[in-house]
């Protein structure tokens, strides 16, 4: 019979306890249940318990029944440190070995305030002299281990492991996802997690720093719903009712002059009930954490090219939030779908009618954790091992004893003549300090001064946006394109631009998308061509082709080159794209498939 542990994943506002079999081949899982968790008493994964939060948990242990002495507990924190390294194949016992040695490579800081655990994430080389170990090497803030250790003595029970939530979750999903590539996301209260497992093998973890908080609260303060005064209940709603509005543009309305709505094309709509403009609301705070989410996707499959993602689930605590899944599909054009079952375990059997999803990280916290382990504890193990020898080595010590005063008499000797040069020159020291006293002040001005540009520079870095370009890109618009080009229309936001413009020919409209793709100010590959169509004038006869380029900016702060580089965007030569304003110059091949496309026949 595998041994039982009690699995914990703290969140800011729930806590979520499981009890489980602990590093057993079959999972199971016997009860489950969630207790707030008090107001700020979690940060960023670090734990500052109250004889409050202790004492509720306590008897929720109890009312569940649960008498396992034994405790795991998974953590997410940006203080995680983590680096994807290749070392050599060794044996599996020696591969800690091999990482303590070259931590200092891995994470350039103080490691004596750090505790470092790894997993495997497969190996490379394909004859056997040449295999190498891909390992996944995490390092965690001692300090940050320090308040679950308080924690689980308080409730009295024996710490088993620390794992981290990526590791949890993978653990779970890792036989669901045995074929192909699947994308999988976490998503908490005040963060998520994207991954990639391909085959079995965990190759991709991103932290998204967004959550479901702002729609919880959203709710909460809203009486659409009904009176909710707790988390739970919030949550509760979000899962059982549609609180997301849909996105239709022809409701986009102005506010009429009467009191009314207008629609797109001047007809009056009614103007949307208390509970549409909450939903509205909802889907607004829901942006934030969408946005974000597609970002990691759309950067994983940038680097991925070559690799077919097959599906992408959601799961943890917002998965079950109706509506959430067709919202990321819609932001993604990807299909998305909420992980309801995963191969090796048997949820319906040990959630029933109960979701899993918010218990995900829990459940495989006791399967196969880092292991991350705070100094006591290994110094703790190292002690036993050692009364286990004490015995044999007394004889040992008591034959010691005699060398050591010896020594220790002689060496006191030496130690007090260093003693006095020593002091001497500390006497030494501490004169020329008092002579530098005036300096401090002007030291601690030139600090101060320097925080606060540091403050002033980054706030007004966190106000730029390409908007602010935009006079320097209609230059660069009006120097570039042919001039037989006539611009109906242009409309630009922080992220990019959409311009509807009149040629002649289906060939000068590729030659202009052609030659917008050589703009300094643009992605090579997003701009694209939204619309085509011909227009025939009914009195003259001449055809004319109206046609809607959208593009996307650069990112403010970096380079063309920067993010080309780390997106694997190969920015096209000027050179081989040049555009001139003759009739007859010959349109890219894959210019003149882009209008092809795109038109209607």
């Amino acid at each position: 019979m595998a041994a039982r542990a009690i699995s914990i994943e703290i969140g800011y506002s729930l806590t979520r306890v499981c009890e489980v079999d602990y590093k057993s081949k079959s999972h199971k899982v016997y009860k489950s249940f969630t207790i707030p968790t008090n107001e700020g008493m979690i940060n960023d994964g670090v734990l500052t318990i109250s004889p409050e939060y202790v004492e509720n948990l306590k008897k929720a242990l109890s009312v569940n029944r649960i008498k396992a002495k034994q405790v795991v507990f998974t953590i997410t924190s940006s203080r995680i440190a983590s680096r994807e390294v290749v070392i050599p194949f060794v044996k599996e016992n020696r591969i800690m070995d091999v990482v303590n040695a070259n931590a200092t490579d891995y994470f350039p800081v103080d490691l004596s305030q750090y505790q470092l655990a790894y997993s495997i994430l497969g190996t490379i080389g394909e004859t056997k002299t040449a295999q190498q170990y891909k390992l996944l090497v995490m390092a965690v803030p001692s300090a940050l281990l320090s308040g679950y250790y308080d924690l689980a003595k308080a409730l009295k029970l024996e710490v088993a492991a620390m794992d981290y939530a990526g590791n949890s979750v993978f653990q779970v999903v890792k036989q669901e996802c045995a074929q192909g590539t699947s994308l999988i996301v976490k998503i908490e209260e005040r963060a998520s997690l994207v991954m990639a497992v391909q085959d079995s093998v965990l190759t991709f973890t991103r932290n998204v720093s967004y959550g479901v908080d702002e729609a919880i609260d959203t709710v909460m303060n809203t009486l659409a719903w009904g009176d909710i005064s707790s988390v739970e209940q919030a949550i509760r709603v979000l899962q059982r009712n549609e609180c997301i509005a849909k996105e239709d543009a022809s409701q986009t309305a102005q506010e009429a002059p009467d009191g009314a709505e207008g629609s797109a094309d001047g007809a009056a709509v009614p103007a949307k009930s208390g509970k549409e403009k909450a939903m509205d609301e909802v889907r607004a705070a829901f942006m934030p954490l969408v946005g974000g989410i597609a970002r990691v996707i759309d950067y994983y499959l940038s680097r991925n090219t070559n690799t077919p993602v097959g599906r992408i689930m959601i799961t943890g605590l917002g998965a079950d939030f109706k509506g959430l899944d067709e919202l990321l599909s819609a932001e993604i054009n990807m299909p998305v779908v909420v992980l309801r079952e995963v191969a090796g375990w048997n949820l319906a059997r040990d959630f029933k009618n109960e979701s899993f999803g918010e218990y995900i990280a829990c459940m495989g916290a006791a399967v196969a954790p880092l292991g991350f382990k705070k100094d006591t504890d290994k110094k703790g193990k190292e002690k036993s091992k050692g009364d286990s020898k004490s015995v044999n080595g007394a004889v040992i010590a008591y034959s010691l004893l005699v060398i050591g005063v010896v020594a220790g008499i002689a060496l006191a000797a030496v130690s007090l003549i260093r003693y006095m040069g020593v002091q001497k020159t500390n006497m030494e020291l501490k004169t020329e300090a008092g002579d530098l006293e005036d300096i401090i002040p002007i030291y601690n001005e030139y600090v101060a001064k320097k925080a606060e540009y540091t403050k002033v520079s980054a706030m007004y870095e966190a106000t730029e946006n390409r908007n602010e370009g935009l006079f320097e890109f209609l230059e660069e618009l009006e120097e570039n394109l042919p001039s037989s080009v006539n611009v109906i229309s242009l409309s630009s936001n922080a992220d990019g631009v959409s311009i509807s413009m009149e040629v002649d020919t289906k060939e000068e409209a590729a030659a202009t998308v052609q030659k917008m793709r050589t703009f300094h100010s643009l992605i090579p590959q997003m701009v694209t061509l939204a619309a085509l169509r011909e227009e025939e004038d009914q009195e003259t006869g001449v055809i004319t082709i109206n046609f809607t380029v959208t593009a996307s900016y650069w990112p403010v702060g970096y380079s063309p080159e920067e993010v080309a580089a780390e997106a694997g965007i190969e920015i096209p030569d000027e050179a081989d794209t040049e555009v001139t304003d003759n009739a007859d110059t010959e349109v890219p091949d894959d210019a003149a498939d882009t209008v092809d496309d795109g038109t209607a026949e």
